[in-house]
């Protein structure tokens, strides 16, 4: 696209700085605008009734989960760029003249036709979009919010708009926009601070005397030959099945309220690591106590299933279930360290997870699926109870 000094009988609905590029063989521009402005020139709401232009169709509670994070959390949140399509004649860029009155072709000002602004197509982003329009809309609703507004309206987001007003091309730059590669389990745990299980993980793998040192940081699976008992983000799973149970969902505000009192958490955390754990199983307390080097693990990996991510979840599933009403956990971890947990037992050859249904005779690795895992869980505490009687 040459560069174009505006027509000044022409209205505008956006007058802004602007870094134009080139991608491919389109012209590209990107800026940022404040809240209230981008309302302002995407003034049409979000439907989530139809697929439009380049879009999928919108869910809402996405949509919403934006929305609450805007409104709700810290004031650093923070939004990635919205990507937009715009027709050709819809835009002028007059590029800033440096001191030889050269105009730059990269560095100017962006003018978008008011006449012309409708021909502009969100392509990526309109979830977000639809979340800023409904946040700005509660909080207008409020007379108590006028400030939380102001500030709102005035942050801004990143916008680059396309120059290409083609709805295939549009819909094919969202297809290729959207191969990104998913952000990990472990790295979601380790980096996400707005979750008390993911701090709590952290917190173990460094003052667990059981799991520091013995955390996979790295992986989202522990590797047959590592030295480690879990992952950091299986254990952030293991540590929310302590606190709910296996088939518990962690809601937002039993989160939110776990992270007015981390120590709490850490604490009951702790208790079920360092002191449930090592009760229940001689392997753990032998890792404890340094009588099992850690180099020793992978080695150790074929005689016992205590070595086994699933396994510790299920030991979490136990404990969980047997103290939710209080009950001392003490009886529960003597059943479950007279018990064997060698692989491959036969059936009715006293293998404990054998006869829990979560591995098959004769087999050397858990069962993975909920059903098994939560049918060993209730088969352990049943089996406890009746050896306590």
């Amino acid at each position: 696209m040459a560069l174009t000094i505006a027509n000044p009988g022409i209205q505008y609905s956006l007058r802004i700085p602007a870094h134009r590029f080139r991608q491919g063989e389109r012209d590209v521009f990107s800026f940022a605008l404040d809240l209230a402005t981008l309302s302002g020139l995407l003034p049409e709401r979000v439907d989530e009734d139809v697929v439009k232009d380049a879009n999928r169709r919108l869910t809402v509670s996405h949509a919403k989960n934006i929305q609450r994070y805007l409104l709700n959390e810290r004031s650093n949140w923070v939004l990635g760029a919205l990507l937009l399509g715009i027709a050709p004649d819809a835009v002028e860029f007059n590029g800033y003249p440096d001191e030889n009155g050269q105009r730059s072709e990269n560095f100017g000002e962006l003018r978008i036709r008011g006449d012309k602004k409708s021909t502009m197509k969100i392509f990526d982003g309109q979830h977000r979009r639809r979340a800023i329009a409904d946040a700005l809309e509660e909080l207008g609703n409020d007379v108590h919010q006028t400030e939380k507004l102001e500030t709102l309206r005035s942050t801004s987001v990143p916008v680059v708009l396309y120059v290409e007003e083609d709805i295939k091309a549009l819909r094919q730059m969202f297809a290729d926009a959207s191969k990104t590669k998913p952000i990990e389990g472990n790295t979601v745990t380790r980096f996400d601070e707005r979750d008390a299980f993911n701090l709590t993980a952290m917190h173990l793998s460094e003052h667990s005397n059981l799991f520091a040192g013995r955390v996979e940081m790295e992986r989202t699976t522990v590797r047959r030959a590592s030295e480690c008992l879990i992952a950091i983000n299986q254990l952030a799973a293991t540590l929310k099945t302590v606190d709910v149970g296996y088939s518990g969902r962690v809601s937002r505000e039993r989160n939110d309220d776990h992270m007015l009192d981390l120590d709490s958490l850490h604490e009951r955390c702790l208790t079920w690591a360092d002191d449930f754990m090592p009760s229940a199983r001689q392997e753990y307390e032998d890792l404890m106590a340094g009588e099992t080097d850690n180099s020793e693990i992978p080695k150790l990996r074929p005689t016992t299933f205590a070595f086994n991510a699933s396994v510790i979840r299920i030991l979490a599933g136990c404990y969980f279930e047997w103290t939710k009403g209080g009950d001392d956990w003490k009886p529960l971890a003597d059943f479950i360290r007279q018990s064997s947990l060698v692989p491959g037992r036969n059936e009715g050859e006293g293998s404990l997870l054998v006869e829990a249904g979560v591995v098959v005779p004769g087999g050397t690795t858990p069962l993975p699926r909920a059903q098994e895992v939560k049918g060993a869980i209730n088969h352990i505490v049943t089996e406890a109870r009746k050896a306590g009687k």
